[in-house]
């Protein structure tokens, strides 16, 4: 083998490697979102549980004061754990995002019509232009908000419930 051979074989080893790394570090960003709304799915189901179970006699009392407790520690670890796979989201495709311009630099840059990123580039800018993402996004704003929020409506219902229980008083629901 020739040196040129040699080389081009480094090559094609390193674009398999990138490649390679690129769709790990973008399968950890997906795995992170799963995460995230899994644990949030499961903290909404289990908040919905003991708030059925503090109201389900129809007053409120010092007797719910440990569940109150507990449905606002629930919101506040949820709260955290969302932000903290948020972050981690961000990072992992901030990592993808160097990876793919890096495919581009050495693979694509001068060698082919368009780079990977000048391909997302373009594709995001039309769905951008779209009525989907004008609604979407800028009125709706980022699903990440969203999961972050979830919790802290859990966190507020617990502090709420967790006054109520320590006034003490019979404080009818329905």
């Amino acid at each position: 083998m020739d040196t040129h051979e040699d080389m081009s074989e480094v090559k094609k080893i390193q674009q398999e490697l990138l490649w390679g790394l690129y769709q790990e570090i973008r399968n950890h960003a997906r795995h992170s979102e799963a995460q995230r709304s899994n644990a949030v799915n499961y903290a909404l189901l289990i908040a919905s549980a003991l708030t059925t179970v503090i109201l389900f006699d129809s007053q409120i009392n010092r007797y719910d004061l440990p569940l109150s407790v507990l449905v606002s520690c629930i919101g506040l670890l949820s709260a955290l754990f969302s932000l903290s796979y948020t972050e981690l989201y961000w990072r992992n495709r901030e990592r993808a995002s160097k990876l793919l311009t890096q495919l581009d630099t050495v693979f694509f840059q001068d060698q082919a019509p368009a780079t990977l990123s000048q391909i997302t580039h373009h594709a995001d800018e039309i769905h951008h232009k779209t009525k989907i993402y004008f609604w979407g996004r800028k009125i709706a704003g980022s699903t990440h908000l969203y999961w972050i929020a979830l919790p802290l409506v859990i966190f507020m219902i617990g502090i709420i419930l967790t006054v109520l229980s320590w006034l003490g008083g019979e404080c009818c629901v329905g």
